[in-house]
């Protein structure tokens, strides 16, 4: 993917509110994504320079509530797909690189400006919104062309006994729709004998500029199929439940079902098929 790198700016009140949450709780944890640190229960704060890999195999069954997504989708229809398993981390003075294929965020790309006893501040880039195109779906032949994004801003982590909560504030970097997005993330864990469960729930607002870039249909592409809509900003909600086994020191084994409510602001679009989706995925993975 070629990235489209540019100075960007964030409002001093998002950075203010970022810091605010993390300030209260002040006082090394060193920030990781929160899918993957939730999962590791106490073991969840990596350790500086250095990282680790995972790599397994994982199915998946879902429902979209995307049209296109995947190619021919309806309402209610619940697709099964195996997928390559990767959780991975690798830091070097400061800098690093998160993978984890059961994240909401999957791939990170970040520095680390600050870590403390409980918290810890970062600056991350990644993509959020994938490509609409006929490439993806034979569905969006009649439509313009909706390019995948990249956002980058602060992330801020707090870990607080058995719970962690983790805040984004990203702009679009990448000159796809110039939005902004929003996000908080609640999480705890859960320990039992070997079994590690966990929950998550959070809350993401996009502005009108990324659900009208994606959801939106102008007048240049307007059909009967399609008819002119144009989305306003929305928040979207996330619920997820899981747990995580290790079958022996090699051998991860891990779970999780998981819910996305859609907001109101793109859910009457042609394109939406429905106002959430819902996973249920379990993969296999050998540490290395």
């Amino acid at each position: 993917m070629l990235l489209m790198w540019k100075c960007v700016s964030i409002s001093p009140l998002s950075i203010g509110l970022l810091l605010a949450c993390c300030v209260a709780l002040a006082a090394p944890a060193i920030a990781g994504d929160l899918s993957s640190d939730i999962r590791k229960g106490a073991a969840g704060r990596d350790e500086g320079d250095g990282g680790y890999i995972e790599i397994g195999a994982g199915v998946a069954s879902y429902t979209s509530p995307i049209l296109g997504m995947p190619e021919g989708n309806e309402r209610d229809e619940i697709h099964t797909d195996p997928y390559l398993d990767i959780n991975a981390r690798y830091q070097y003075r400061g800098l690093f690189v998160e993978v984890f294929s059961q994240s909401l965020e999957q791939i990170t790309l970040g520095y680390m400006f600050y870590h403390g006893d409980n918290w810890a501040l970062d600056w991350v880039g990644l993509a959020q919104h994938d490509e609409m195109s006929t490439e993806q779906s034979w569905e969006y032949r009649s439509l313009n062309r909706r390019r995948g994004d990249f956002m980058s801003g602060p992330r801020a982590t707090v870990y607080v006994g058995n719970n962690i909560v983790q805040l984004h504030a990203l702009t679009d970097i990448s000159n796809t729709h110039g939005g902004e997005l929003y996000s908080l993330k609640l999480a705890r864990y859960w320990q039992y004998r070997n079994w590690t469960l966990h929950g998550i729930v959070g809350a993401t607002y996009r502005s009108s500029d990324i659900t009208d870039y994606y959801f939106g249909i102008d007048e240049s592409e307007a059909s009967e199929k399609y008819p002119v809509y144009s989305a306003s900003s929305e928040i979207a909600y996330v619920t997820e439940v899981g747990v995580t086994y290790p079958i022996s020191e090699k051998w991860v084994f891990r779970s999780f079902i998981r819910r996305i409510d859609m907001g109101r602001g793109a859910t009457h679009s042609p394109l939406i098929l429905d106002d959430h989706g819902e996973m249920i995925s379990s993969a296999i993975s050998y540490v290395f």
